[in-house]
């Protein structure tokens, strides 16, 4: 556990005395989060920034007032506890510890396999696409491998990198290169054709996906941003409905879109690059490990790995957009 003082904790968000300890429950990165008995109740506790200033704090002040609003037309997702000094919006800064945010602990199992909630996926994510929309075309995001952007000679000046450094993942980048720079220059040409764009949630995935008492509840709102909405909408009713299989569930898909259109939402035509948001995500997790780790071994299997499955990423994103037809 980090060595922030629990009873500072407590008091940053006004909090009933602990009753026991802490318990941790998450750690990734400089993410940490706690759970906290006090006398008013569990509470969860996330630091989600280890510094004292944010550089990204306009971003995260949009996001949360769309998760605030997605509260109030009724999406479910734990409310935020109001810190007694907030720094902005509902973060605390515990000084020399980093910036935190508090929520009450519901109790919840995972999402599991067998968990049936294709209606719910559909109502909430039109809901969620329903609470602002963009007159503007923003710019393409992380899952379309720009965020930060990234150049189209940067893959190949990654490769001469990686060569002269003997890095594993070397043959296989020069193996793939022009999918990689095919698949890269399109992903970003399909958001700029997809409209229309809204502020959304952007990580609506399974592990953000809670169930208590029977009910899904959707967590984790930090990195709200534009979203291009038929991209986004095809990419999480074929994810959801993946869930367990090898491949997706078209009744599943199915059930998630006619409950997202009867809730509001635009309906889906089934159309070439649909689910390049898919490739996208993929092509980003290469970029993140290029950019970061040329001198982890173990890193650089994983990196080897992931571009020898690109193919079969974009295979699968081809054949999984026909059934939207």
């Amino acid at each position: 556990m980090t060595d922030v003082d629990v009873a500072a904790m407590a008091e940053a968000f006004g909090l009933a005395d602990p009753i026991g300890p802490p318990r941790l429950i998450r750690r990734r990165g400089q993410v940490e989060a706690w759970r906290i008995p006090t006398g008013s109740g569990p509470v969860l506790i996330k630091r989600f920034w280890a510094d004292d200033e944010l550089p990204w704090q306009d971003q995260l002040d949009v996001a949360m007032k769309i998760e605030k609003q997605a509260i109030q037309v009724g999406i479910d997702s734990p409310p935020p506890i109001e810190p007694v000094r907030p720094l902005f919006g509902s973060v605390a800064r515990i000084d020399g510890h980093g910036l935190f945010r508090a929520f009450p602990f519901i109790e919840h199992l995972p999402l599991s396999d067998d968990d049936d909630i294709a209606e719910w996926i559909g109502a909430t994510l039109a809901l969620i696409h329903g609470l602002q929309r963009l007159s503007h075309r923003p710019a393409p995001n992380w899952w379309y491998c720009q965020f930060p952007p990234v150049p189209a000679d940067r893959w190949r000046k990654w490769l001469q990198d990686g060569q002269a450094s003997g890095a594993v993942w070397a043959p296989a980048l020069r193996e793939h290169l022009d999918l990689v720079q095919d698949q890269a220059e399109r992903v970003v040409a399909t958001f700029t054709a997809s409209p229309p764009y809204a502020l959304s949630h952007r990580d609506f995935e399974p592990w953000n996906v809670l169930m208590a008492d029977g009910r899904p509840m959707l967590i984790d709102w930090d990195t709200t941003g534009p979203e291009s909405i038929p991209l986004e909408a095809a990419y999480v009713f074929a994810s959801f409905a993946r869930r367990g299989r090898d491949e997706p569930d078209p009744h599943l898909i199915h059930r998630s879109h006619q409950a997202y259109v009867t809730a509001g939402g635009q309906p889906l035509t089934a159309r070439p690059g649909l689910l390049d948001r898919m490739i996208g995500q993929h092509l980003s997790k290469i970029a993140d490990t290029l950019g970061r780790f040329f001198d982890t071994q173990d890193e650089e299997q994983k990196i080897r790995e992931r571009i020898e499955r690109l193919p079969d990423t974009v295979a699968n994103a081809r054949k999984w957009e026909q059934l939207f037809e």
